[in-house]
């Protein structure tokens, strides 16, 4: 029995005391990380498990949502992109 694909996607946000917004991670799949690889250094972070799946993606800086769309694999692409649009600050996530 192999693992499944979430079908839908998580979002956790941190913030300083002031409300600032310092980081973004957005969950793929829930499954445990094996690797950590830097897409863009030090703004933008993709864990993958032991088979070279996404897992998830860390925004530490402000990336352009294309950036972010392409880590993810072509059939769940378009959902991905609409959740992000819908639910990330526009602060860290660009158009």
């Amino acid at each position: 029995m192999g693992s499944r694909p979430a079908i839908g996607f998580e979002m956790s946000i941190s913030a300083r005391d002031d409300g600032t917004i310092e980081a973004l991670y957005i969950l793929v799949r829930d499954e445990k990380a094996s690797r950590t690889k830097e897409i863009i250094e030090d703004i933008l972070l993709a864990d993958y498990n032991n088979r070279g799946q996404l897992i998830g993606i860390e925004v530490l800086a402000p990336v352009k949502i294309a950036k972010i769309t392409m880590l993810v694999e072509e059939p769940r692409r378009r959902p991905f992109r609409r959740f992000v649009k819908e639910q990330a600050p526009g602060e860290l996530v660009l158009a």
